[in-house]
Formats: C-alpha cells, sequence, structure tokens
C-alpha cells in the first residue's frame, strides 16, 4: 500500500458528503412505512428499530472506531485488523441477540412486535459487520469505497421495503425485508473490500483480540450508552404511553436525528485527521479542532433556524397532516441542535487523544439524567417531556465534555510550544 497523503482531501469532504446525505434514502423508508402502514405500526416499527440499533453497538463494542484509528496510523495493519474483528464479533452478536430477545418479550406483549424485534436484531447484527467494512475502508481514507458501501446499502434498503409495502406486507414483513437488505449489502461490502485486504476470512490471533478488546472497550461502552440515550425515549414511551405515541415522536426525532448528520460529516473525515495529527503535530491538532468547533456552530445556528421555520411544512409534507401535532416536540429537539453538534466533534477530537473513558463518563452521566428526565416527564407531557429530557440530556453532556477535554488539549499544546 502506498503512502497516504496526509492532507485533508476536499473529494473526502465530498464521499463523506454523498455518505450522510445518503440519509435521506433512510428518511423515505421511514415515510413509506408511517404513509402505507399508519401511525401505530411505525409506531411500534420505530420500538423495534430503537432497540436493534442499541443492539448494534453491543455487537460492535467500539470496534468500528478502533479499526478506523489503528488502521489510520499503521496502513499495513489492515487486512490482519479485518480478519480478526470477524471473528472476534461472533460470540457479543450471540450475545447481543440473546439479552435484547429477552428484552423485547419483557416490554412488549404483542406477537407481532416480539418476532419483527428479532428480526431487527439479526439484522443489528449483519449491520454490525457492515461497519466493520467501513471502519476498514474509513482507516484506510478510502473514502470514496465507503460512500459506496453507504449508499448501496441504503438503496438497497428502501427497495426491499418498498418492495414489502407494495405486496402487502405488514409489521413482520418489514423486518424481513431488513434481514434480506443486509445480506445483500453485506456480501456487496465484502466483494469490495476484497480489492483492500482480501478474502473476509475470519482470523482467531488471540493477542490481537485481547488488544482490540482492551482498547475498544471504553469506546465500545460509551457507544453503548450513547445508543441507549438516543433511543430509550421511544422505547419508554413505546412502554410508558403507547406505540402511537412513540410514533408521534419518532416522526419529529427522525427529522432531527437526519440533520444531524450534517456534523458526522466533519467528525467522519476530521477522525483520522485528527488521530494523525496527534501523533506528528498537537498545535496543528489544537488549531484544527478549533476550526472545526467554529464550522459546526455556524452550522447549528443555520440548520436550526430552517428547522425551526419549516417544521410545520416538513413534517406534514413527510409523514401526513397527522403529523402536525409533533411540530412543537421537533421545535424543542431543535433547540438542542447547537449541542449536539459541538458534541459530534468533541467526539472525533476525544477519540483522536485516547479519552474514551471521558467519552464514557461523561455520556454515563448523560444517559442517567436523561433516563431520569424521561421517566419524570413523560407521565406528565408525553412525547414533549421526551424532546426536553433529550435536549437538557445533551447540554449537560456538552458541558462535561468541554471541562474534560479542554485541560488535555492546553497541556498537549503547552508542551509542544516549550519542544
Amino acid at each position: 500500500m502506498s503512502a497516504p497523503d496526509r492532507r485533508v482531501q476536499p473529494k473526502n469532504v465530498v464521499y463523506a458528503t454523498l455518505s450522510a446525505g445518503s440519509a435521506g434514502l433512510l428518511l423515505i423508508v421511514v415515510v413509506l412505512i408511517k404513509q402505507v402502514l399508519g401511525n401505530d405500526v411505525f409506531g411500534a416499527f420505530s420500538c423495534a428499530l430503537s432497540l436493534a440499533t442499541i443492539g448494534e453497538a453491543l455487537m460492535d463494542f467500539g470496534i468500528h472506531q478502533v479499526t478506523i484509528r489503528s488502521i489510520a496510523r499503521d496502513r499495513e495493519s489492515a487486512r490482519r485488523i479485518f480478519q480478526n474483528t470477524l471473528g472476534l464479533k461472533a460470540m457479543p452478536g450471540v450475545i447481543m441477540f440473546v439479552v435484547l430477545g429477552a428484552v423485547a418479550f419483557v416490554c412488549w406483549p404483542d406477537t407481532d412486535l416480539r418476532l419483527t424485534c428479532l428480526l431487527m436484531l439479526v439484522g443489528a447484527g449483519l449491520r454490525s459487520y457492515l461497519l466493520t467494512i467501513r471502519g476498514v475502508l474509513l482507516g484506510l481514507e478510502r473514502f470514496g469505497d465507503e460512500s459506496l458501501v453507504v449508499i448501496g446499502d441504503r438503496v438497497v434498503l428502501l427497495v426491499a421495503v418498498g418492495l414489502a409495502l407494495f405486496s402487502g406486507a405488514g409489521l413482520v414483513g418489514l423486518g424481513l425485508a431488513f434481514v434480506g437488505a443486509r445480506v445483500l449489502t453485506v456480501a456487496g461490502g465484502f466483494a469490495l473490500t476484497h480489492r483492500q485486504v482480501g478474502l473476509p476470512q475470519p482470523a482467531f490471533e488471540m493477542d490481537l483480540w485481547r488488544e482490540l478488546q482492551v482498547n475498544a472497550l471504553p469506546m465500545g461502552a460509551f457507544l453503548i450508552v450513547l445508543n441507549v440515550y438516543n433511543y430509550v425515549d421511544t422505547i419508554l414511551l413505546g412502554t410508558m404511553r403507547d406505540v402511537g405515541e412513540a410514533g408521534r415522536y419518532s416522526a419529529a426525532y427522525k427529522i432531527y436525528e437526519g440533520v444531524t448528520y450534517a456534523p458526522a460529516i466533519l467528525a467522519s473525515v476530521l477522525t483520522p485527521r485528527l488521530s494523525h495529527l496527534w501523533t506528528v503535530d498537537r498545535v496543528a491538532h489544537a488549531r484544527l479542532v478549533r476550526q472545526g468547533l467554529g464550522v459546526t456552530t455556524l452550522l447549528a445556528i443555520a440548520l436550526g433556524l430552517v428547522v425551526w421555520i419549516g417544521a410545520p411544512w416538513g413534517l406534514v409534507l413527510a409523514f401526513g397532516s397527522d403529523a402536525r401535532a409533533s411540530v412543537s416536540t421537533l421545535r424543542i429537539l431543535d433547540g438542542g441542535l447547537v449541542f449536539v453538534f459541538a458534541i459530534w466533534l468533541l467526539h472525533a477530537t476525544a477519540i483522536s487523544v485516547f479519552e474514551q473513558r471521558l467519552l464514557l463518563t461523561t455520556t454515563v452521566i448523560g444517559v442517567a439524567a436523561n433516563t431520569a428526565l424521561n421517566l419524570w416527564l413523560i407521565p406528565r407531557f408525553g412525547r414533549e417531556g421526551s424532546a426536553w429530557a433529550t435536549v437538557l440530556g445533551e447540554a449537560l453532556t456538552l458541558i462535561l465534555l468541554v471541562g474534560g477535554l479542554r485541560g488535555v488539549l492546553r497541556k498537549a499544546a503547552d508542551g509542544a510550544r516549550r519542544a
């Protein structure tokens, strides 16, 4: 493998933008489900999808981020890390399926919802292997190939769901469509990655497994807590209220979540770049962090205004006239964009400076606060209470991250200047 060009390439930003922008295809999937099957089925599906998203983090357990960072530092390790990760993820995948499958049976008595949860958990396991493929490509800074994998996954998913809905499938049929789509995209991803790192055959080097697990443990715990933080609202609404209320909240949250893909573009490009700069030029690292925070803040303000003004029109256009009831929920969530945009950039920064424990600590505190606020506010205010819990939790997380990283970066910059 040739030596990488260590400058931030504009084409990488373009590819990352295409990958993040393809989330619009996921929004189309959600809109189709809501429009064709109605709010109650959409709410039930949102609960299953939220559980599966948490399950994906349980199976991956931070390996994706460690893969990016490790390969970005040593490209020659790509094949070895890729093949060992395939074997390493098998057991966590089984544990994830069993544990969260049991959670589904405890939370919801409906047979179709339970079965859909199990199917979505299978899909989450397959998507975790797709994350492995993406991690290798991002570590190698093959942003074009990674973009192809992401967009291909979402196009196939859209087609599969569209065919399922066209054929009259219900909730369980949606789960089957997700599993079928992910089988195809993982197979395609392995074929594409073969050009970079060889055959997708599992390897079992125990020393490397232990190294990966030790490095990934803080990050994995952080990501699990982060996913609980992002999706506990929907699960709690679906159990403490009903799936209809969960569906109305999800309509607002999906638009809010789509907007937050904007800072994900910067984070995906800057994570390998910041990881490299932390090794070779810490003054430049600090400068890039400041520039990134400035860009994300301006972007959050601009997009926040667009969302606030366009909330009624956007919700009705996407989810139908009954989604007008979710306008106030979306506007509450919109107030948290300035926090979550900065958090994305600070997450990339923390990963680059090996502060996974800070990420874990701040997110544990954030999810504890968010869950407590949900338990208090949902019985009183329903989905608006969940939205306020999300915003307040994000504000607290940002304060903790800034406080924790400030000292680390200042100390590094002082040491670099003295040197």
